[in-house]
């Protein structure tokens, strides 16, 4: 299978992935909250499943870099049977249940394990001479994760707690069946040699220990991203309870869907047009500004008391998420050689989990022993923190470049 019609091969994949992750994340709280389980256990089960994020994907980019039989391709694919069969187990399980919460934690994780790989395999195709344009490819998918979100909070009403199994299964085989209709990735030291003035990779890939010793100047990039995305976290993950505080219990879902559908349809025209955004500023210069617009937003979803003050605040994804998101995957493809390309990826991508980590933790804990608005200020404090230091870390990298 050779490299044609891969955009619309690579979009396909983006799509299936993005509406997976809008039901197993988008709406583990209402899922786990409604099989009967307080705040606090959830905040619990969720950081376990971040930390899933944290170590099983760097730990699957250096499996990947290292193997010659296990692909990308392959290990998403496995990936995505695990988490179907998991989902239709809890279809079988009843609320209450405490075997609800190993089940969910493992199917959850595998449905986001493989987003690092598939970062990573556009710079091989690209590499390769294929052409892939990965703004519009991630806009594509932000667009399913919008329509997915819309459609499982109003499946909600009908349907129930059962809404979310049923979808992860179809969510999951859809991946399945759009990853295997990407062609094979050519090999990277071919690729690497097809490069103008590039010698073939020989070196071994470096540990997860040694990365950040090996590239300091990413340290501090990582650091704001691992804030920022706590604050982005807590309301994703409590998006429930935060709506909650001035939403009727019986509109929740339905309100939730809608506010990641607006989220997610504002960021299609920063993921379409982000090359031609490239044009005009440096990747240093988007994450830089992409931190700053998403400290405002967390601010105006945290004073938010009305619905309409809550989407105009999740408006200003256009300008955070949806650029911050595509910059860090071409940061982390400039900052670290080719041998540890998809170690890079995974360790850039890792700072979202461990924010999720943190996030779903702390706020679980901080909801149920204190009050949402505290969970919410400690965010927004972190996110401002974050901000800062993106500021100084691409100040770092800008002068040593």
């Amino acid at each position: 299978m050779g490299l044609t019609h891969l955009n619309a091969r690579y979009a396909l994949v983006n799509i299936g992935f993005l509406m997976l992750v809008a039901g197993s994340l988008g709406f583990a709280y209402n899922y786990l909250s409604q099989s009967g389980f307080e705040a606090g256990t959830i905040g619990t089960v969720m950081s376990i499943i971040s930390l899933g994020g944290v170590f099983v994907g760097p730990a699957a980019g250096d499996i990947v870099d290292r193997s010659e039989r296990i692909t990308q391709k392959l290990f998403i694919s496995g990936s995505m049977v695990l988490c179907a069969a998991l989902a239709a187990l809890l279809l079988a399980i009843p609320a209450g249940s405490p075997l609800i919460l190993p089940v969910v934690v493992i199917a959850f994780a595998a449905s986001t394990v493989g987003m690092p790989l598939l970062n990573g395999m556009a710079f091989i195709y690209e590499r390769a001479g294929g052409v892939i344009n990965y703004g519009l490819c991630r806009g594509l998918g932000s667009a399913s994760y919008a329509i997915a979100a819309n459609i499982v909070g109003q499946l909600w009403g009908t349907f129930g707690r059962d809404t979310l199994p049923l979808w992860v299964i179809f969510g999951a085989l859809f991946t399945l069946v759009a990853v295997n209709l990407m062609p094979d990735a050519p090999d990277e030291s071919q690729a690497a040699g097809q490069g103008e003035g590039r010698d073939v990779v020989t070196e071994k890939p470096i540990s997860v220990l040694r990365f950040f010793s090996t590239y300091p100047t990413s340290t501090l990039v990582v650091l704001s991203l691992v804030l920022l995305y706590f604050c982005h976290y807590i309301f994703q993950t409590y998006c429930g309870a935060v709506l909650g505080e001035f939403v009727p219990a019986e509109r929740v879902e339905s309100v939730q869907g809608m506010s990641f559908f607006v989220q997610a349809m504002v960021e299609l025209p920063t993921m379409f047009g982000f090359s031609l955004i490239m044009r005009r500023l440096s990747v240093n210069r988007i994450l830089t500004l992409s931190a700053i617009v998403y400290s405002i937003k967390h601010v105006i979803l945290a004073m938010a008391t009305s619905v309409p003050m809550f989407y105009g605040g999740m408006v200003l994804q256009m300008f955070s998420y949806a650029t911050l998101t595509p910059a860090v995957v071409y940061l982390a493809n400039d900052l670290v050689a080719e041998e540890d390309r998809n170690k890079g990826q995974a360790v850039f991508a890792t700072a979202s989990s461990v924010g999720g980590l943190l996030a779903s933790f702390v706020g679980g804990w901080l909801f149920q022993l204190l009050s949402v608005r505290a969970g919410l200020l400690v965010g927004v404090s972190a996110s401002v923190v974050g901000t800062a230091l993106m500021v100084i870390g691409i100040g770092r990298i800008s002068r040593e470049a």
